[in-house]
C-alpha cells in the first residue's frame, strides 16, 4: 500500500496565517498591564517610605504617579486594540478606563493633600489593576468575543 492521499485523507492546508484570536494584542496588553501594575504597586511603597521619614520618597511618589498615568494610557490604547483589532472581549477596555479615571482623580487628590480620600482610592486602584492583570493571564482572556 502507498501513503498517497485518498479521497478520505484530510490534508491540512498550510497558509502561513496565524490562528484566529486575540493573541498578539493580548500579549501586548499583558505586558503593559504588568508594567502598569508594577508602577501602581510602587506607589504605596514610596508613600510608606515618606511616612517613615524619608522626605525624598515623596518626590519619587510624585514622579512615579506620572509613570502610572502614562502606562495607564498605554494600557487603555492596548485594550482598545485588543477589543477592536484582536476581537477580544471589551470589558478589559472598560476596566482600563475605570482604573485610568481613578488614577487621574487619585493624582489630583494627592496634590491637594486630601489624604482621607487619596489613601482608600489608592487601595482601590491597586486592587483593580491587579485583578485586571491577573485576569489577562487566565486562559479565558485568549478567547475572542462571541
Amino acid at each position: 500500500m502507498t501513503d498517497a492521499p485518498t479521497s478520505t485523507t484530510v490534508v491540512p492546508e498550510e497558509t502561513g496565517v496565524a490562528p484566529a484570536g486575540p493573541r498578539a494584542t493580548l500579549t501586548t496588553l499583558r505586558v503593559l498591564a504588568v508594567l502598569h501594575a508594577l508602577s501602581v504597586l510602587a506607589q504605596p511603597t514610596f508613600a510608606g517610605l515618606y511616612l517613615s521619614g524619608d522626605v525624598d520618597a515623596l518626590g519619587l511618589h510624585s514622579l512615579n504617579s506620572n509613570l502610572v498615568a502614562v502606562l495607564g494610557l498605554c494600557q487603555l490604547v492596548a485594550a482598545i486594540v485588543f477589543g477592536w483589532r484582536g476581537r477580544g472581549r471589551w470589558w478589559p477596555l472598560y476596566a482600563s478606563i475605570a482604573v485610568l479615571l481613578a488614577e487621574t482623580l487619585q493624582t489630583e487628590l494627592g496634590y491637594v493633600r486630601m489624604i482621607a480620600i487619596h489613601v482608600p482610592l489608592g487601595v482601590s486602584v491597586v486592587a483593580g489593576q491587579i485583578l485586571l492583570t491577573v485576569w489577562l493571564f487566565r486562559a479565558d482572556a485568549a478567547r475572542g468575543r462571541k
